[in-house]
């Protein structure tokens, strides 16, 4: 019998090819919502939207993670769609405090929602 020498490799690469799998299986869809600050998100309840005080701006600016306040107040943390994930913020920057429209997979777990990041645009207000 042969042992492999590099079995926390090969398992690596076992999990790695699973969860692409499981990934591709997410539903895609849309979502629409604020890009926001996560700290103003999680901390003020009362402003679903930016205020037009530059907030949000000041946040980002500082590094505030961003993410997605939709109508119905699920927040979604922005995620690439690449395993293992990468830094999706400078993609995002431009859309800080603008309504969105962003497209991908969606993923769940625990009360936290996640969506890649696969499309993103500025959504018209009336859609929200």
């Amino acid at each position: 019998m042969i042992i492999s020498k590099n079995i926390p490799g090969i398992l690596l690469l076992t999990a790695l090819a699973a969860t692409a799998q499981m990934g591709a299986e997410a539903p895609k869809t849309s979502i629409t919502g604020y890009l926001r600050d996560s700290g103003c998100v999680h901390r003020f309840h009362e402003v679903v939207k930016p205020l037009p005080n530059g907030c949000v701006e000041a946040c980002v600016r500082a590094g505030s993670p961003l993410v997605i306040l939709t109508k119905d107040e699920k927040v979604y943390q922005p995620i690439s769609n690449d395993i293992p994930d990468v830094d999706v913020r400078q993609k995002l920057l431009p859309f800080a405090g603008k309504l969105v429209k962003v497209t991908g997979h969606v993923y769940s777990r625990g009360g936290s929602n996640a969506i890649s990041v696969e499309q993103i645009e500025v959504a018209p207000e009336k859609e929200r």
